[in-house]
């Protein structure tokens, strides 16, 4: 076998996952061992100088096997991709042909046996995959790069927007930042034509078209900043006004009611229940967060988000009355 044909087999046994020993190789091609060792020395300059191409990826030698093997050096272990698709997974949001190009990219530098084990944790979840209804107006790849591109540079853009209604319409807007929040992505932006625009959610999927514009984002830097901590402030992307919040939580998990409200705290523990505070981006939003709890919940303060929690469990009750 000529030699470069020799060094490309040992490459590909390498990235198979195999482990490979110079004496082994020796016996198997009839070379000296010199010439494996040499072979050897090439591979590991060529992966050296070729990082664009083969990524994080190192020759190890194990003195205990005598044998080299391909390492993934400090790039995602096994185990924190496991858990990175895993995360995928549940936000539902990609296509089934989305997550396998995914994962197939995440695991092309996987041991053979890691490859193995995310196919059959792919078969395995794919039989009860179910991907979230979405409008599906632009790449979404395409359209989170755009946009931060976008936020980076101080651009900018006018959007062919398609609302709740299914109305569409044209808005120029600042981006502000791209988030993620209950199976959707959001572009937090505010509004060109407004003076002084609070900041408002777009869900990405329900935008057809983004023309780029000559106007520059005309907000500070920390401004943009504190815009885009709104979102820590929200609840399920509906638009607000800042309030503190107060209610008691008798439920099982306290730390499960604090995730619900990123900014809560527990401003009183009591015997069966626990006192909690948060800061909150008021909108039907916090209602219908607050209402998920069921009568785990019973708010305290301020007057307006009792009110209108009494109103809309009235409602509810009338819906439920009206029914029997």
């Amino acid at each position: 076998m000529e030699k470069k044909n020799r060094i490309l087999a040992i490459l590909y046994r390498l990235y198979s996952g195999n482990e490979v020993s110079v004496t082994e190789l020796s016996e198997e091609y009839q070379v000296a061992r010199k010439s494996i060792s040499r072979d050897i020395s090439i591979i590991r300059s060529f992966l050296a100088e070729h990082r664009e191409l083969v990524g994080n990826v190192e020759l190890m030698y194990d003195r205990k096997k005598r044998s080299y093997v391909l390492s993934a050096g400090k790039g995602i272990r096994a185990k924190e991709l496991l858990v990175i698709l895993k995360i995928l997974l549940g936000s539902r949001v990609f296509k089934k042909d989305e997550l396998r190009s995914m994962t197939d990219n995440l695991t092309v530098y996987s041991s053979h046996a890691d490859q193995k084990l995310f196919r059959d944790f792919w078969k395995n979840e794919m039989e009860y995959y179910c991907q979230v209804h979405t409008e599906g107006c632009l790449d979404l790849y395409d359209t989170v790069w755009r946009l931060e591109e976008c936020i980076k540079e101080g651009r900018s853009i006018e959007i062919t927007y398609k609302k709740l209604n299914g109305k569409v319409v044209e808005r120029w807007i600042y981006p502000i930042a791209v988030t993620f929040s209950s199976f959707y992505f959001y572009l937090l932006a505010c509004r060109g034509d407004v003076e002084n625009s609070a900041v408002i959610y777009y869900r990405m999927d329900r935008i057809a078209e983004i023309h780029e514009r000559k106007e520059r984002i005309p907000i500070e830097i920390e401004e943009r900043r504190r815009l885009e901590r709104a979102k820590v402030y929200n609840q399920k992307m509906f638009m607000g006004q800042p309030m503190k919040i107060r209610f008691l939580y008798t439920g099982p998990s306290v730390g499960a009611i604090l995730d619900k409200f990123p900014t809560a705290s527990v401003f009183c523990q009591h015997e069966e229940a626990a006192e909690i505070t948060a800061v909150v981006e008021y909108s039907r939003g916090t209602i219908m967060e607050l209402l998920s709890q069921g009568s785990w919940v019973k708010v305290l303060a301020p007057k307006q988000l009792l009110d209108d929690m009494q109103t809309e469990i009235r409602k509810m009750e009338k819906i439920y009355d009206d029914s029997i």
